[in-house]
């Protein structure tokens, strides 16, 4: 199945075991969470309070990522019973160029001599691509104050010249599997557009 989207849609092919979560309106963004928490959770009563903690930590980490010009959230959840490789992206667009002059602040600024973080320019089928890699913990309201080891990469992609930088934040985990992961991401980012008017997508095509 296709649909018409707006000229300026950001579209990111995603594997099949990503739910995605628009952002751009407030009423789709809660039903997204309402749906999630029903396919990944059972109706049974002693998984309530489980329920009623992942409906809150998503309800606000969707809020927090939409009041900062996110325009999506995707989510791994698993397909046919299998486990899924925990793993998030939350795509936004945001001002800026990778012609030479951006290309240098940028990275003067994203430059770090960190144990485990890079930084990489390329070109793909996206257009320039700038992507940092860096390992990190991060809290949320399922675990405490408790901190998890996160790896966290982010790509700036620049589909065409002069037009907004579409930002891109994935975070998974499993730090060990840092190669892995970022081929699995690389893959996804090399697939990012901007829709022109009357284009077809298909429901995996995320804005």
């Amino acid at each position: 199945m296709t649909r018409h989207v707006p000229a300026g849609t950001v579209a990111v092919l995603l594997p099949d075991d990503w739910a995605v979560l628009d952002l751009e309106d407030d009423a789709a963004r809660t039903a997204g969470v309402e749906d999630l928490v029903a396919h990944q959770l059972s109706a049974a009563p002693d998984l309530a309070p489980l329920r009623a903690a992942m409906r809150q930590e998503l309800l606000r980490s969707t809020e927090q990522a939409a009041r900062a010009g996110g325009v999506l959230m995707a989510l791994t959840v698993g397909t046919g019973g299998a486990p899924p490789v925990p793993a998030s992206l939350t795509v936004y667009r945001v001002p800026g160029s990778l012609d030479a002059r951006g290309r240098a602040a940028m990275t003067s600024v994203l430059a770090s001599d960190e144990p485990g973080h890079t930084l990489d320019l390329g070109a793909g089928p996206a257009g320039t691509v700038l992507r940092r890699v860096r390992p990190t913990g991060a809290s949320s309201g399922l675990t405490g104050d408790r901190e998890v080891p996160a790896l966290v990469a982010d790509y700036w992609v620049e589909p065409a010249p002069g037009a907004q930088l579409v930002y891109l934040v994935f975070s998974s985990p499993l730090v060990d599997l840092r190669d892995e992961l970022l081929g699995l991401f690389d893959t996804a980012v090399s697939s990012v557009r901007v829709l022109q008017p009357a284009t077809p997508h298909t429901p995996q095509e995320d804005m």
